[in-house]
């Protein structure tokens, strides 16, 4: 149980319900706090406009009297300079329902209080203002609560109209009490969402899940469902499946390779079975056992050039093979590569030309780059026809690249069969390749070792024409020819 709760926490679909639940609660937090401060704003303005409309309310009243308060003396209708202003501001004192304290002093003289201040008085010392100024104190003589006032002092009067904030912090109080209660619930909405939300969105990957797990080399011909949706689990399926195509074509070419490999050495193995068994079978004269050891001899060395080529090959696949680049002008590099070839051609009558018509500095492994030109010659004199030239060439392809050709007279290449030239183990026609002694890997192999130059190998043919294999290399400069 344990192990599977620890696995569980550790899956996509329970982060995807924590982010959720996460970001849900951050925003709740942030809206409520949001509002806590919006309305806490919002009811301090309006208990100051309040405030502050009443004191220049009761302002106007009194200084419009036009009455000196300080020379006041009692009649027959005020007893007191209280019960006058009383009278001046009763409109305004009814009208307010709010339990407001109400003080207003004429000079150093209160002449008036509101009935809730009792004996107490708000004293204050605010300088001559056009508007009254807002204050928060505490006086608990008066309200157990902070007291929000505002004074307003013009020349001979002092007005002060209050209000306890009782009624705001209440009405905060209760909006966290109501916050508070109902956080749980947020809470719980925010994780069964996030949990839907998480189970919705992940469930075609659950699918995608399934149905690669059912996938293996048996059925590789069959794609996973729902490369048609363009959005990112569409990718994933589209990019799953041309994985899987590319897994096939690999699979495809290891066993192609492998059954290849397996002919190609079985036919040599088995001539020097049979061979061998002919010799012990009965006895034969000292020409004769050379002359099987002579065939042995010439079935090994292409046993050899076959393993020799195989690892070279695997080499390559692995990413192992190491270059040792030097810079070299073209036009002597193809110079040299004719002059130590020169003699392969001489059973056919084949004589092997260099033709320099530009050159240019290009770095290469010499004796790799050497290994295609002689495989190319080689195919060249092995295909073209007799008494005929086989020429290397060295020219400008376009600028910043230096083009290596091959050019022989021959057969040619059938049209249909150029792409495949270069794969591994193919032979235009491969009745003819014990003559030739070709296993279908020299081609690939030159290909193979342009690629890992960086450049790039073409062929052009025409049957009963000319055939020209062409390297492309970049060039780091121009040389004189």
């Amino acid at each position: 149980m344990l192990f599977s709760l620890k696995n569980f926490v550790k899956t996509t679909r329970f982060k995807h319900t924590l982010w959720f639940t996460s970001i849900f609660l951050i925003l709740e937090i942030t809206s409520g706090l949001i509002f806590y401060f919006y309305l806490k704003n919002s009811m301090y303005k309006d208990l100051d406009s309040s405030l502050s409309e009443q004191a220049e309310s009761i302002y106007k009243f009194v200084k419009d009297s036009k009455i000196d308060f300080e020379k006041f003396q009692p009649d027959s209708v005020y007893s007191s300079s209280s019960e006058l202003v009383y009278d001046l501001i009763f409109d305004l004192l009814v009208m307010n329902s709010r339990n407001t304290y109400i003080q207003v002093q004429s000079k150093n003289k209160v002449i008036f209080k509101s009935e809730n201040l009792g004996n107490n008085e708000i004293s204050f010392r605010v300088g001559q203002t056009d508007r009254p100024k807002l204050i928060s104190f505490r006086k608990p003589d008066i309200s157990p609560y902070m007291i929000r006032g505002a004074f307003f002092s013009r020349p001979g009067y002092k007005i002060t109209a209050a209000y306890p904030e009782k009624h705001i912090d209440e009405t905060l109080s209760s909006l966290l009490e109501i916050y508070v209660i109902i956080s749980p619930f947020f809470l719980i909405i925010s994780i069964i969402g996030g949990a839907f939300i998480s189970a919705k969105s992940l469930a075609r990957i659950d699918s995608i899940i399934k149905r690669t797990d059912e996938i293996t080399t048996q059925n590789l011909d069959e794609n996973i469902e729902g490369a048609g949706f363009n959005d990112e689990y569409g990718r994933l399926v589209r990019t799953m499946n041309k994985m899987i195509a590319r897994i096939k074509t690999s699979i495809e070419m290891m066993n192609q390779f492998s059954i290849s490999a397996s002919h190609e050495l079985k036919t040599p193995l088995t001539i020097l079975r049979g061979e061998l068994e002919l010799a012990l079978k009965s006895p034969k004269t000292p020409g004769e056992y050379r002359e099987v050891l002579c065939s042995n001899y010439e079935e090994t060395l292409r046993l050899i050039d076959i393993v020799d080529k195989l690892f070279f090959l695997s080499k390559i696949d692995h990413s192992s093979l190491k270059l040792e680049m030097q810079k070299v002008d073209s036009g002597e590099f193809i110079n040299e590569t004719c002059s130590q070839i020169r003699n392969l051609g001489k059973q056919r009558g084949i004589e092997i030309e260099a033709i320099v018509d530009s050159a240019g500095i290009i770095e290469i492994d010499k004796g790799l780059m050497q290994r295609v030109l002689t495989n190319l010659v080689d195919n060249a004199i092995k295909y073209g026809e007799e008494n005929q030239k086989v020429c290397i060439k060295s020219s400008h392809y376009k600028k910043g690249k230096i083009i290596l050709s091959v050019l022989n007279k021959g057969e040619g290449i059938p049209e249909k069969e150029v792409e495949k030239i270069f794969e591994r183990f193919y032979r235009v026609d491969s009745s003819r390749s014990r003559e030739t002694g070709g296993i279908g890997l020299g081609l690939s192999i030159s290909k193979a070792i342009v690629d890992y130059h960086g450049g790039e190998i073409q062929l052009k043919s025409a049957p009963g024409g000319v055939t020209e294999f062409s390297i492309i290399l970049n060039s780091i400069e121009s040389a004189s020819v």
